[in-house]
């Protein structure tokens, strides 16, 4: 019987909703597909799928306690992931010979799409570099400070696609923060539950990567120049992170930064014929500032994208 020496992180929205085991991610790197499909290349044969599939649903009919057990020089371990209201979002298993490795880092949280806020919960709130408590709801802008501005489009696509797109369709983002020294990277992923809508209640799971390939361009560029960046969603016209001085004291003083945004004509750009930069001037606090507007990613503008705006002195 052939079993991974793997912890297997279980969907547990998607498992109920398609009535078949969703692997949301293995030995600490990204899945979203189901057991069937994915068993072979995770290491199960015939006999090691039957029996965790079984194990799966006993513990899925049990009580939601973190089980350890050791049968037949197999070792089982659970661990339950519960957003901040209780609900089970994730299952985690272990069920292979020992010695077991060390489990995975993951968190829970709850996305208010209209609010744009999250609630957390899980294994370890404080990787995010900014203070969280279980249950306290923040808005993204505030949780993604220290957010690569490379991921952000990623980020952004997620949300809209958590209102948008059918019940039981997955929808995730991969994305790194630095909020010290280092990088520290994520997954994060949700399947939709309701119906298409932007009041729809979204339970998202973000799992703790060890390391990946980061795409720093636009940061570098903002840290080079001594630019700033502001990045808006095109929909909902919220600020979603930001990059440089400037926009780190906009993002804690949102009255400033309505300010100005009001000056920022984001239709320009949405309404642009090309793919072309769209440049105005615009004064912050009396100081005048070149603003440069662009389509995150490269393209047009559509529900989902990503506007960039780029602001330096003008001379």
């Amino acid at each position: 019987m052939d079993l991974p020496r793997l912890w297997v992180g279980i969907d547990l929205i998607g498992t109920l909703l398609h009535g078949e085991i969703v692997v949301h991610s293995a030995g600490g790197q990204p899945v979203a597909r189901r057991l069937r499909r994915i068993a072979p290349k995770l290491g199960f044969d015939h006999t090691g799928e039957a029996l965790f599939r079984g194990v799966v649903a006993d513990v899925m009919n049990g009580p939601q306690i973190d089980h350890a057990r050791t049968e037949a020089g197999i070792e089982c371990r659970t661990h339950w992931v519960n957003a901040a209201d209780g609900t089970a979002v994730a299952l985690l298993v272990w069920l292979a010979s020992p010695p077991v490795t060390p489990r995975p880092v993951y968190n829970s949280w709850i996305m208010d799409l209209r609010k744009l806020a999250t609630s957390p919960a899980g294994d370890d709130l404080d990787l995010y570099g900014v203070k969280r408590s279980v249950g306290e709801y923040k808005p993204i802008m505030g949780v993604f400070r220290n957010l690569n501005p490379d991921d952000a489009p990623g980020w952004t696509a997620l949300v809209h696609d958590a209102g948008h797109e059918r019940e039981g369709v997955t929808v995730d983002a991969t994305w790194s923060i630095r909020p010290e020294d280092n990088w520290v990277h994520f997954w994060s992923s949700a399947t939709n539950l309701g119906a298409p809508q932007p009041g729809r209640t979204v339970y998202g799971l973000t799992l703790h990567l060890p390391h990946r390939e980061l795409d720093t361009r636009l940061g570098t560029l903002v840290r080079y120049t001594g630019a700033s960046l502001i990045m808006v969603d095109a929909h909902s016209r919220y600020v979603v992170a930001g990059s440089g001085d400037l926009a780190d004291a906009l993002l804690t003083d949102e009255p400033r930064l309505a300010r100005v945004l009001t000056q920022i004509d984001l239709d320009r750009l949405i309404t642009a014929p090309t793919n072309d930069v769209v440049e105005q001037t615009i004064s912050i606090e009396g100081s005048l500032f070149q603003a440069a507007l662009f389509a995150m990613p490269h393209g047009r503008v559509r529900p989902g994208s990503l506007i960039g705006i780029l602001l330096v002195p003008a001379r």
